[in-house]
């Protein structure tokens, strides 16, 4: 979606090592995800700052949480102007539980 809007820097984070390795890997993926692997690569050639990263489920509970409601609601979110009401009723939750 970025790439659409213009955005020339983005970041793809994702907890899946093995995804993120096969989008940074060049050349044709014959697994059984390689046709989205290769639309995502197609969408991205030629931007001037990309970057893949891999991050645990663990350390991204809030996305996940994201990911996990977007599908179940069935309605694209996008981040530009803040987070979701059910997002930061969890970010709320977590910083108190950190603060223990």
């Amino acid at each position: 979606v970025g790439v659409e809007k213009g955005w020339q820097s983005l970041i793809f984070e994702g907890d899946s090592l093995a995804i993120i390795k096969k989008c940074i890997t060049r050349g044709q993926d014959r697994s059984m995800i390689g046709a989205y692997i290769y639309d995502i690569q197609q969408k991205v050639h030629g931007l001037a700052n990309i970057r893949f990263q891999h991050t645990p489920r663990s350390a991204n509970n809030l996305v996940h949480i994201l990911a996990i409601e977007t599908l179940r609601r069935r309605k694209e979110t996008y981040l530009e102007m803040g987070l979701p009401d059910y997002v930061e009723d969890q970010a709320r939750s977590d910083g108190v539980r950190e603060l223990d």
